[in-house]
């Protein structure tokens, strides 16, 4: 399987002044550490960064303006992403997630995939903010580890794949600075 066809880089989603707005916006707010699954497992030896969760029915206008943006600028890119690729009957009208991630030095997140029973998810998105970091690089691999892709990190690019099991992907540690990072999935 050519994994890298179905996993499409979309450069300059967002200019460098709005990946620099939506950090400034980042340092302010209270992160939560990030769990695994719907159980709300924290287990730092699998998954160690930090998370906000971004949503347009906030009491923060702040917070409504970036996921109102967000969600327009990632859901179109998903549409684009389903018409580059031939499927017809798929249309994706919202997400279900949107999140920033932080990642300090030593943080990461092992393979997985982003579809389970629990998330009903079709799609994974990835929008990188910053690239003065060391290590936290984006790494997808096929079931049988014949196939191995990193992704670099370029402010303002979305990256876009299939959720499912075919796409196990991690995030190596973070060896020097902070890396931020939005996450969507519809």
């Amino acid at each position: 399987m050519l994994l890298n066809k179905y996993i499409k880089v979309y450069p300059q989603l967002i200019n460098l002044n709005t990946t620099s707005c939506l950090i400034r916006y980042a340092n302010n707010l209270n992160f939560e550490k990030a769990a695994i699954g719907t159980l709300g497992t924290i287990d730092d030896k699998i998954r160690k960064v930090l998370r906000y969760g971004i949503d347009s029915q906030s009491k923060s206008l702040t917070d409504v303006h970036w996921a109102n943006y967000l969600h327009s600028k990632i859901v179109n890119a998903m549409n684009f992403y389903i018409y580059e690729n031939c499927v017809k009957d798929i249309k994706i009208e919202y997400l279900s997630q949107i999140d920033i991630l932080k990642y300090f030095e030593n943080h990461h997140y092992q393979f997985h995939v982003d579809a389970s029973p629990e998330h009903h998810r079709t799609l994974s998105a990835i929008l990188f903010l910053n690239n003065d970091y060391k290590g936290g690089k984006l790494i997808f691999k096929t079931l049988s580890d014949e196939e191995e892709i990193t992704i670099e990190p370029t402010p303002g690019s979305l990256i876009i794949w299939p959720s499912n099991f075919l796409f196990p992907h991690m995030v190596k540690p973070v060896t020097e600075g902070v890396r931020y990072t939005i996450v969507a999935w519809a």
